[in-house]
């Protein structure tokens, strides 16, 4: 495939993926002060897919707009851009260190992907009940726990269907040549 259709390849598909992630947070139910959702899911798989640079700004662009579409949730679309990113990037980092990625290393990926998200999102809510938008102190471990419960479940859901739908994807997309793929080393 020409170097020119391959970068056009790539711009559609990670637009596609960040429609699916954006498409996929509609698919929710609440849950506490969180909400149970498939959009990690398909981060992780936007990062298996597409790598670490295009599958963060997949999954991070995703989010972000749908953030933007919900008024609850605007003020903070630079930070959910950075907390999706960072897991697509950390799973693609991961699963694409190997050209064949063992299904092992596939599920670590996701693993990793899925708990850097947890971290992040839970230090961005322990800032902002602590200083931002302070509440009573005895609130703030009970409404973490909610929180850890709702992203535990949803991290859950992302390791196991993740790696299923990338092992299913991936012969065909790597057939087609619209895989990520390392850039040849010099």
């Amino acid at each position: 495939m020409q170097n020119k259709n391959k970068a056009l390849y790539s711009l559609v598909f990670t637009a596609l993926l960040s429609a699916l992630v954006f498409a996929s947070n509609y698919i929710s139910f609440p849950i506490g002060q969180s909400r149970i959702h498939v959009a990690n899911a398909v981060c992780l798989l936007a990062g298996m897919l597409l790598g670490p640079v295009n599958g963060g700004i997949a999954a991070g662009l995703g989010s972000a707009l749908f953030d933007l579409s919900f008024p609850a949730y605007a003020a903070e679309w630079w930070i959910t851009f950075i907390n999706k990113a960072a897991m697509a990037m950390i799973c693609g980092s991961i699963i694409h260190r190997t050209e064949k990625p063992q299904k092992r290393l596939i599920y670590i990926s996701a693993f990793a992907g899925s708990i850097t998200y947890i971290f992040l999102y839970l230090f961005k809510s322990f800032i902002q009940l602590r200083f931002i938008t302070p509440v009573p102190a005895n609130t703030i471990g009970p409404t973490l726990l909610t929180m850890l419960g709702a992203s535990l479940v949803n991290a859950i859901f992302a390791i196991l269907v993740a790696p299923l739908v990338y092992m299913a994807l991936e012969p065909a997309l790597k057939a087609a040549n619209i895989l990520y793929s390392k850039p040849p080393e010099k």
